[in-house]
């Protein structure tokens, strides 16, 4: 299945999310940055319950998170996750995401996660598959034209 980048989420905000100040709580963006990522893959067809020989992409790890906080969100209600990837290496994946209010008007925070394909019997980093470049390809940004020389 192809979709556009950015892949756009709709995340609910509960009271539960909320600190102490009725802001949204930081850890709180990491999460909905994941569920993102996680509905995208799922759109790309794929799926955790998946065979492993159906889909070895499903064997990676988190190797970095980083998150700006820009502005804080107040109360309960709804923003919305983009998430892109920027590079896709042999073994790595680099998604940048933007949690964002429904207008698109305010950016709450920002980020990127850097996620490694790992090897099942080895946990040693691997390739990629094929299948799994091939749907990654398509929402990459693409490199500008070479201008000869």
């Amino acid at each position: 299945m192809t979709i556009r980048a950015p892949f756009r989420s709709r995340q609910r905000v509960y009271f539960d999310d909320l600190d102490a100040l009725q802001l949204l709580h930081n850890v709180r963006f990491v999460l909905f940055m994941e569920r993102a990522r996680g509905e995208m893959f799922h759109a790309l067809g794929f799926r955790w319950n998946d065979a492993p020989e159906d889909n070895p992409d499903r064997w990676h790890v988190v190797a970095e998170h980083q998150v700006r906080y820009l502005v804080p969100f107040r109360g309960e209600g709804e923003v919305e996750v983009e998430i892109r990837p920027t590079h896709l290496g042999r073994s790595s994946l680099v998604l940048a995401a933007r949690v964002r209010d429904l207008h698109g008007e305010t950016v709450y925070a920002d980020g990127t996660t850097r996620l490694v394909r790992i090897d099942p019997q080895s946990w040693r980093p691997c390739s990629w598959s094929p299948r799994f470049r091939a749907a990654m390809a398509p929402l990459l940004p693409q490199s500008p034209p070479s201008s000869g020389g």
